[in-house]
């Protein structure tokens, strides 16, 4: 009977061990999945505030930002962005010192030590003019009878940068879209380039533009072109691997996220 009770209480006490031991016994596969939840890379690009594009004040960053942070998801990165005036957000991937990856978004460009995503978006530039006073021109070179504003360290129409390169043509520079819509409404610029959708966007939601340029101003039937937008990298192997992810990733994601605003031939 004591053998009994003895042998009792050895099966007591491992079973009473072992009931103590299991909430230690975390599953291999939970853990893995709460140590890759939490190390996941994390990929820092540049923007500026470019409505309905992007901006820091937008919902999820802008229909862009959108898009990228669902890319980039799927490659299993998170997102950061950092928006600042567009020079800074230039030099602060060209010149690598804060570990930002690419600047956006960017219209096509050659420069050897930088490259390219595939598109991200498109853009309709143009100008902007008053309603009574339509330009109906032909040429970029007939804008040497004008007043007209760009954005400074803005890309233009192609045809419009070779003619300001060149000197033929010598716009008046402005700090911004908004500032170049409220001289025109004012009457101090017969026109200015801008982004169709960001054109509609001020006139829309900015308070200041909406009350002194709406009605006042158009997007100009005059001289548009239809320009794609990227994300930009320095040139290197590492980026250009990442570069061949990224388009393959996004060609899964943009037809549901990608803008609507998509290129079309300009009468």
């Amino acid at each position: 009977m004591l053998r009994q009770w003895r042998f009792f209480f050895v099966l007591l006490s491992l079973s009473v061990f072992e009931v103590i031991a299991a909430p230690n016994s975390v599953p291999d596969s939970s853990k893995a999945t709460v140590e890759a939840t939490a190390v996941a890379p994390t990929i820092r690009l540049t923007s500026l505030d470019w409505a309905p594009y992007t901006g820091a004040n937008l919902p999820e960053g802008g229909e862009i930002t959108r898009l990228l942070r669902q890319v980039f998801t799927g490659l299993g990165y998170q997102l950061q962005v950092d928006f600042l005036p567009w020079n800074q957000a230039v030099s602060q991937v060209n010149s690598g010192v804060n570990g930002h990856l690419a600047y956006y978004p960017e219209y096509p460009l050659q420069d050897p030590k930088l490259m390219l995503s595939g598109a991200i978006g498109y853009s309709e530039l143009g100008l902007v003019e008053l309603v009574n006073k339509p330009l109906l021109l032909t040429r970029f070179s007939a804008l040497a009878n004008y007043r007209f504003g760009v954005v400074q360290d803005y890309l233009n129409m192609s045809e419009l940068d070779r003619l300001i390169a060149a000197k033929t043509l010598q716009p008046i520079v402005n700090r911004s879209d908004k500032d170049n819509v409220l001289q025109v409404a004012r009457g101090e610029l017969d026109a200015a380039v801008i982004d169709r959708r960001v054109l509609q966007y001020l006139l829309q939601h900015d308070p200041q533009v909406k009350a002194s340029a709406a009605g006042r101003v158009q997007f100009s039937q005059s001289l548009r072109e239809h320009k794609s937008l990227h994300l930009v990298f320095r040139a290197n192997a590492h980026n250009r691997k990442l570069i061949q992810k990224f388009n393959q990733q996004l060609q899964r994601q943009k037809t549901q996220f990608l803008p609507t605003n998509t290129p079309s031939q300009t009468p």
